[in-house]
């Protein structure tokens, strides 16, 4: 029986959108001459493969080189041009901002180097990202954050489940894997987070903006600042219920206690509030945060004056007693 070099045959399961090598039907064996002849053509078709600067018309012809079915002598030559062009167009995808065909062929980039998801699931979440933040952190937005989330999931899981880095995302020579890894599931966690929050999920929002403080507490202030606007809603709902109890009924039981959840909601938006400014200010890139942070003091100093019966006196010490969380 004939049979195909295992490299070309793992080839036709591995090249992505080159797998239609065809593998059913096998040539007769060749003579020596034969053999010798047809390498040079492989290799002068290599070298075309090579030369070829457009990364489509690169693949074009590594297709019609595994169709040829080859001999294994320049297989894993024309392999890397496929990997090149592929990267070449995930790139030129990723410039146009073009998600949908920078996934599909990251996808087959991944298939054929495998130890590039990592790499790729983090690329296309910023991609995702990118995307997302042109629409703004907006209801009308929920699908784009959404379409973020799902690449930050699968990015997350590979860092944290199956505990995988890549030194093409930091720079191993000044840094280490796990000095910046509460960095990126910090990230990822934020992006499933912004996605529950333009979704109106307020509970899972808070979930996970709360996992991205646990995973890394300085990173991100708009965390902070979400949890409060989260904790904002809260009283306003419980302040609504409350109100449209009769005056009996405020100063009975339940009114008292919807009183209590009411003021109890606003002492937290404030207390994230104080705590997003103290990590925007200690940020290197504090004065990106100008205008979030003004507008932070205003929501502190009215949640602030809320649960504390209207007065703002003691607000100042009352910021400064955070400034021993999150190592400030």
């Amino acid at each position: 029986m004939k049979t195909v070099s295992i490299a070309v045959l793992s080839l036709a399961f591995t090249a992505g959108p080159l797998d239609s090598t065809a593998v059913a039907s096998v040539p007769e064996v060749v003579q020596p001459q034969d053999t010798a002849a047809k390498q040079r053509k492989e290799y002068d078709d290599y070298k075309k493969i090579e030369a070829e600067q457009d990364p489509v018309k690169k693949l074009e012809l590594a297709r019609a080189f595994f169709e040829s079915d080859p001999t294994p002598t320049y297989v894993k030559y024309v392999q890397g041009q496929v990997n090149a062009a592929r990267y070449a167009l995930f790139t030129r995808y990723k410039e146009a901002g073009d998600l949908a065909n920078a996934a599909k062929i990251a996808a087959e980039y991944v298939a054929a180097v495998p130890e590039t998801d990592l790499f790729f699931a983090f690329q296309l979440t910023a991609l995702a990202e990118g995307q997302a933040l042109k629409k703004g952190v907006v209801p009308a937005a929920a699908d784009a954050w959404a379409e973020a989330a799902k690449y930050a999931a699968q990015a997350l899981k590979l860092v944290v489940e199956e505990n995988k880095s890549d030194k093409m995302l930091y720079d191993a020579k000044t840094t280490t894997w796990e000095k910046v890894k509460p960095g990126f599931v910090a990230y990822f966690h934020r992006l499933q987070a912004l996605a529950h929050f333009t979704a109106k999920r307020n509970d899972d929002a808070e979930k996970a903006l709360l996992a991205s403080i646990e995973a890394k507490c300085d990173a991100y202030p708009d965390v902070y600042f979400l949890l409060g606007q989260i904790h904002n809603v809260r009283y306003d709902q419980t302040a609504e219920v409350f109100n449209k109890l009769s005056g009996d009924e405020q100063a009975g039981e339940r009114g008292q206690q919807l009183l209590q959840a009411a003021k109890g909601a606003a002492k937290k938006a404030s207390e994230f509030f104080a705590r997003g400014i103290l990590v925007a200010e200690m940020s290197p890139n504090k004065n990106a945060y100008q205008s979030l942070i003004a507008n932070a003091r205003k929501e502190l100093e009215e949640a602030y004056e809320i649960w504390n019966d209207g007065s703002k006196d003691g607000l100042n010490e009352y910021v400064a007693s955070f400034k021993s969380s999150c190592q400030l």
